[in-house]
Protein backbone atom coordinates (compact mmCIF):
# COMPACT_ATOMS: atom_id res chain seq x y z
CA UNK A 1 0.00 0.00 0.00
CA UNK A 2 1.45 3.52 -0.82
CA UNK A 3 1.87 5.59 2.21
CA UNK A 4 1.22 9.63 2.27
CA UNK A 5 4.95 9.99 2.09
CA UNK A 6 4.67 8.78 -1.35
CA UNK A 7 1.69 10.51 -2.55
CA UNK A 8 1.96 13.45 -4.75
CA UNK A 9 0.46 16.31 -3.49
CA UNK A 10 -1.50 19.82 -4.46
CA UNK A 11 -3.02 22.21 -2.85
CA UNK A 12 -6.59 23.37 -3.54
CA UNK A 13 -9.15 25.66 -3.25
CA UNK A 14 -12.02 25.08 -0.63
CA UNK A 15 -14.37 25.79 -3.50
CA UNK A 16 -12.94 23.54 -5.81
CA UNK A 17 -13.77 20.39 -3.22
CA UNK A 18 -16.28 21.48 -1.25
CA UNK A 19 -19.79 23.00 -1.90
CA UNK A 20 -19.92 25.27 1.27
CA UNK A 21 -23.06 25.56 3.57
CA UNK A 22 -23.95 27.92 6.06
CA UNK A 23 -25.12 26.89 9.32
CA UNK A 24 -28.55 28.21 10.31
CA UNK A 25 -28.73 31.08 12.66
CA UNK A 26 -30.50 29.87 14.99
CA UNK A 27 -30.45 29.12 18.76
CA UNK A 28 -29.97 25.59 20.61
CA UNK A 29 -34.02 23.89 19.84
CA UNK A 30 -34.87 22.44 23.54
CA UNK A 31 -32.63 19.13 23.33
CA UNK A 32 -33.89 16.03 25.28
CA UNK A 33 -32.70 12.14 25.50
CA UNK A 34 -35.48 11.02 23.35
CA UNK A 35 -34.28 13.13 20.79
CA UNK A 36 -33.09 11.59 16.93
CA UNK A 37 -31.96 14.79 15.55
CA UNK A 38 -28.26 15.91 16.90
CA UNK A 39 -27.75 19.29 17.21
CA UNK A 40 -24.14 20.39 16.13
CA UNK A 41 -22.88 23.34 17.76
CA UNK A 42 -19.39 24.76 17.72
CA UNK A 43 -17.81 22.29 19.95
CA UNK A 44 -14.36 20.46 20.36
CA UNK A 45 -15.70 17.16 21.33
CA UNK A 46 -18.33 14.56 21.35
CA UNK A 47 -18.31 15.48 17.17
CA UNK A 48 -19.68 18.36 17.54
CA UNK A 49 -22.66 17.08 19.02
CA UNK A 50 -23.73 19.48 21.72
CA UNK A 51 -27.47 17.51 22.25
CA UNK A 52 -30.16 15.92 20.66
CA UNK A 53 -33.75 17.27 19.58
CA UNK A 54 -36.52 16.16 17.08
CA UNK A 55 -38.28 17.28 13.72
CA UNK A 56 -41.14 18.68 15.52
CA UNK A 57 -39.03 21.14 18.14
CA UNK A 58 -36.83 22.58 15.40
CA UNK A 59 -40.07 23.30 13.33
CA UNK A 60 -41.18 24.73 16.45
CA UNK A 61 -38.53 26.53 17.32
CA UNK A 62 -37.20 30.54 15.92
CA UNK A 63 -34.35 31.85 15.66
CA UNK A 64 -34.42 33.75 18.92
CA UNK A 65 -36.53 31.10 20.94
CA UNK A 66 -39.93 33.09 20.28
CA UNK A 67 -41.66 34.57 17.44
CA UNK A 68 -41.19 34.36 13.32
CA UNK A 69 -39.88 31.41 11.94
CA UNK A 70 -38.02 30.41 9.43
CA UNK A 71 -38.93 27.41 7.18
CA UNK A 72 -37.88 23.75 7.94
CA UNK A 73 -36.12 23.33 5.18
CA UNK A 74 -33.73 25.88 6.22
CA UNK A 75 -32.68 24.27 9.99
CA UNK A 76 -32.27 20.80 8.75
CA UNK A 77 -29.10 19.82 6.89
CA UNK A 78 -28.54 16.19 4.76
CA UNK A 79 -25.67 14.37 6.77
CA UNK A 80 -22.96 13.04 4.78
CA UNK A 81 -21.51 16.16 5.62
CA UNK A 82 -18.65 17.20 7.26
CA UNK A 83 -19.17 19.89 9.82
CA UNK A 84 -16.18 22.56 10.48
CA UNK A 85 -16.40 24.75 13.52
CA UNK A 86 -16.15 28.37 12.16
CA UNK A 87 -15.97 29.93 16.22
CA UNK A 88 -15.43 28.89 19.60
CA UNK A 89 -13.50 25.95 19.26
CA UNK A 90 -12.75 26.66 15.22
CA UNK A 91 -11.60 24.13 13.12
CA UNK A 92 -12.49 21.38 14.57
CA UNK A 93 -14.24 19.20 11.79
CA UNK A 94 -16.88 16.27 12.40
CA UNK A 95 -18.24 13.63 10.09
CA UNK A 96 -22.34 13.81 10.81
CA UNK A 97 -23.47 10.49 8.58
CA UNK A 98 -27.46 11.51 9.71
CA UNK A 99 -29.49 14.23 8.86
CA UNK A 100 -28.60 16.76 11.66
CA UNK A 101 -29.38 20.18 12.40
CA UNK A 102 -26.47 23.37 13.98
CA UNK A 103 -25.54 26.55 14.81
CA UNK A 104 -23.92 29.43 12.40
CA UNK A 105 -21.12 28.40 13.80
CA UNK A 106 -20.81 25.52 11.95
CA UNK A 107 -19.99 25.28 8.04
CA UNK A 108 -21.23 21.87 6.77
CA UNK A 109 -19.71 21.03 3.62
CA UNK A 110 -20.36 18.79 1.08
CA UNK A 111 -17.87 17.03 -1.55
CA UNK A 112 -18.92 19.06 -5.11
CA UNK A 113 -18.11 15.74 -7.31
CA UNK A 114 -17.91 12.63 -5.19
CA UNK A 115 -20.43 11.14 -2.51
CA UNK A 116 -18.84 11.34 0.68
CA UNK A 117 -17.59 8.59 2.64
CA UNK A 118 -16.56 7.86 5.88
CA UNK A 119 -13.37 7.15 4.87
CA UNK A 120 -13.04 9.79 2.84
CA UNK A 121 -14.34 12.05 5.14
CA UNK A 122 -11.67 11.29 7.84
CA UNK A 123 -8.71 11.65 5.80
CA UNK A 124 -10.55 15.15 4.43
CA UNK A 125 -10.74 15.82 8.45
CA UNK A 126 -7.15 15.49 8.66
CA UNK A 127 -6.20 17.73 6.51
CA UNK A 128 -8.82 20.44 7.07
CA UNK A 129 -8.25 20.36 10.86
CA UNK A 130 -4.50 20.97 10.03
CA UNK A 131 -5.38 24.79 9.34
CA UNK A 132 -6.76 24.94 12.84
CA UNK A 133 -3.92 26.82 13.64
CA UNK A 134 -4.54 29.81 11.73
CA UNK A 135 -8.11 30.65 13.37
CA UNK A 136 -8.76 31.45 16.52
CA UNK A 137 -11.69 32.60 18.07
CA UNK A 138 -11.35 36.32 17.33
CA UNK A 139 -10.39 34.97 13.90
CA UNK A 140 -13.43 32.88 12.85
CA UNK A 141 -13.52 30.58 9.85
CA UNK A 142 -16.89 32.12 8.46
CA UNK A 143 -18.02 30.71 4.89
CA UNK A 144 -16.88 34.32 3.70
CA UNK A 145 -13.68 33.10 4.83
CA UNK A 146 -13.50 29.53 4.15
CA UNK A 147 -14.27 30.16 0.05
CA UNK A 148 -10.43 31.47 0.21
CA UNK A 149 -9.19 28.67 1.83
CA UNK A 150 -6.97 26.23 0.76
CA UNK A 151 -6.30 22.77 1.37
CA UNK A 152 -3.57 20.04 0.45
CA UNK A 153 -4.83 16.71 -1.08
CA UNK A 154 -2.78 13.83 -2.52
CA UNK A 155 -3.51 13.50 -6.28
CA UNK A 156 -3.67 11.09 -9.28
CA UNK A 157 -2.35 10.84 -12.77
CA UNK A 158 -4.39 13.45 -13.54
CA UNK A 159 -3.58 15.92 -10.64
CA UNK A 160 -7.05 15.51 -9.36
CA UNK A 161 -7.64 14.15 -5.68
CA UNK A 162 -6.76 10.96 -5.19
CA UNK A 163 -10.28 9.59 -3.80
CA UNK A 164 -9.61 5.71 -4.47
CA UNK A 165 -6.10 6.56 -2.38
CA UNK A 166 -7.99 8.62 0.87
CA UNK A 167 -10.40 5.64 0.95
CA UNK A 168 -7.77 2.66 0.60
CA UNK A 169 -5.31 4.64 3.17
CA UNK A 170 -7.95 5.49 5.52
CA UNK A 171 -9.57 1.80 5.34
CA UNK A 172 -5.88 0.38 6.33
CA UNK A 173 -5.28 2.58 9.59
CA UNK A 174 -8.86 1.71 10.65
CA UNK A 175 -8.13 -1.74 10.47
CA UNK A 176 -4.38 -1.48 11.94
CA UNK A 177 -5.93 0.08 14.92
CA UNK A 178 -8.77 -2.61 15.34
CA UNK A 179 -6.11 -5.46 15.33
CA UNK A 180 -4.35 -3.12 17.57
Amino acid sequence: MKQLTDCKWREFNFVEIFDIQKGFYNKKPPCFEEGNIPFIGASDSNNGVTGFTDYHTIEANSKIGYGKNEPIERKIFKGNAICVTNNGSVGYAYYQVADFTCTHDVNPLYLLDRELTRHIAMFLIACIEKQRVCFTYARKWRPKRMVSSKIMLPVNADNQPDWDFMEAYMRQQEKQILQA
